[in-house]
């Protein structure tokens, strides 16, 4: 009886030992190149620098700090979480400590940043290289296959030994390289590279530490990876090799190809799992029908940092306009279910971030599948002329001038069209009337009162409309504050089952 009525005060006055986590017995200069990271920072005069580490190499920042501190002669800031996702240079982080310049460690995902100078660290995944080609080879039974070799940026140490190991095996493979120079226009290097790269030449061999093949043949680029292709091929005409942990890199690939076959081979067991993105694409085709069918669409700013985010806003906003539906701007970090929960009246968020974040998968997190959608989706769905296709674009760059799959967005309004939805059987209207667009334009920002509320007319109908009809709309500071209560008196100490004021109860 005693074991039940427990006040459970043992528990309250436990003391707890703090979990410390170890460092990485991985060698810090091999992984993280600390001498070359000294010399960019000493070349560049960088006084103030911001240390980017994803979460699972946090464990290694204060060992990597601490040797660039005691190198430089100054701290470094080691930028704990990131806004948005790992992948991605995290400018805004870097300028709350007033950083004028980045380092960023692990992952990336090729995006280009803008504002700051940035040195890329890809660290090194072990990579068991002959048990990978003794897999792909026991996978792959045609040794005359088409091929293309990807890979995580961290196999980037092994991508050229990689290339020349397979050649053998399979002699029509061709490696991919890293567009590194298209993330240098802030000034900015990798560390896996012993100089700033210039353009880079097309060649039917790997161009890791100078050595390239020159041959006839024409580049492909996606993701920040470009690939030769021999004249008259194209890439449909090719598999693909990737070598590095399931995750958002090979995702994006399979979507982007999703008509090619995918031998994934992970680079430390060198297990091989054959996919493809074929299905993932196909499922996604009733977001479409999503986009068509809402009324407030939001866009969801998922990045402060890669180039061009600005003009893709910009460019959404109009596009919903002249679909006859309204557009609002959301920044709230990283994405979840209880952010978005509390706009519950925006139908549907097109996510603006890099191609890896702005895919969510609906395994990964099914509350944000069904309310994200891409900007090129948005755009397939409100533009007769963007058309749907099994090459899914990720990638919001591509949709704006000078990009493959960029169209122009006319600025006047669309005509009025009535469909029915194929989701929930009603009637789906897109464009404008007449009347509708001048009553829009006409629109000066004037206020009226509503039921107490004053509330601008350009959001009648909107976000201010919304707000009037909730039954919380927030703290209202109109309101007469609460009078004094008199003299603050300490309250009770304990829990529940016992206070200290109270007479323990007889067992």
């Amino acid at each position: 009886m005693a074991t039940l009525t427990n006040s459970g005060f043992d528990v309250i006055e436990r003391t707890l030992e703090k979990d410390i986590a170890q460092e990485s017995t991985q060698n810090l200069e091999e992984v993280y190149e600390v001498s070359r990271c000294v010399k960019w920072i000493q070349d560049g005069g960088y006084k103030k620098v911001g240390l980017q580490f994803p979460d699972e190499l946090i464990v290694d920042a204060p060992a990597v700090a601490r040797a660039l501190s005691t190198a430089l002669g100054f701290n470094v800031y080691i930028l704990g979480d990131t806004t948005y996702g790992s992948c991605c240079v995290d400018e805004v982080a870097a300028e709350h400590v007033g950083a004028d310049s980045i380092v960023h460690f692990g992952r990336s995902c090729l995006s280009p940043s803008r504002r700051l100078p940035v040195l890329y660290i890809f660290t090194r995944l072990p990579v068991n290289m002959p048990l990978v080609v003794e897999s792909l080879q026991a996978a792959i039974q045609e040794t005359d296959t088409k091929l293309v070799l990807v890979y995580d940026t961290r196999c980037h140490h092994a991508a050229g030994e990689a290339a020349r190991r397979l050649q053998e095996k399979f002699p029509m493979l061709l490696p991919s390289t890293l567009l590194l120079n298209q993330l240098f226009s802030s000034s900015s290097l990798c560390a896996n590279d012993k100089t700033p790269l210039e353009n880079h030449t097309c060649s039917n061999g790997i161009d890791i530490n100078g050595e390239e093949e020159k041959g006839e043949s024409n580049d492909f680029v996606f993701f920040g990876r470009s690939v030769c292709l021999p004249d008259g091929d194209e890439i449909k005409d090719y598999h693909f090799i990737y070598l590095g942990p399931r995750g958002p890199t090979v995702t994006c690939l399979c979507m982007k190809f999703s008509e090619s076959t995918f031998y994934c081979a992970d680079p430390s067991s060198g297990e091989v799992t054959v996919t493809s993105g074929l299905r993932s694409v196909m499922s996604r085709s009733s977001k479409l029908e999503m986009v068509k069918d809402a009324e407030i669409i939001g866009i969801l700013v998922g990045t402060l940092g890669v180039a061009d985010y600005r003009e893709i806003i910009s460019r959404l906003k109009a596009i919903v306009r002249a679909a006859g539906k309204r557009s609002y701007t959301f920044v709230v970090g990283k994405p979840n279910e209880p952010k978005l929960a509390n706009i519950s009246e925006v139908d549907v968020f097109a996510y603006v971030a890099c191609p890896e974040t702005s895919i969510v998968e609906r395994s990964v997190d099914p509350a944000l599948y069904r309310k994200l959608v891409t900007p090129w989706e948005l755009e397939v769905a409100l533009l007769n002329q963007q058309e749907w296709d099994l090459h899914f674009e990720a990638d919001f760059r591509q949709l704006l001038p000078g990009g493959l799959r960029h169209v122009e967005a006319a600025d006047e309004r669309r005509e009025e069209e009535v469909n029915v939805s194929l989701i929930t059987n009603r009637a789906q209207r897109l464009g404008m009337r007449d009347n509708e667009e001048s009553s829009l334009d006409s629109i000066t920002g004037a206020v009226q009162v509503r039921d107490n509320l004053t509330l601008a007319s350009i959001h009648v109908g909107g976000g201010g409309q919304a707000l009037k009809d909730r039954t919380w709309q927030g703290l209202d500071p109109n309101m007469t504050p609460p009078s004094a209560t008199g003299t603050i008196v300490e309250g009770r100490k304990g829990i529940a089952a016992g206070y200290q004021d109270e007479t323990p109860a007889e067992s």
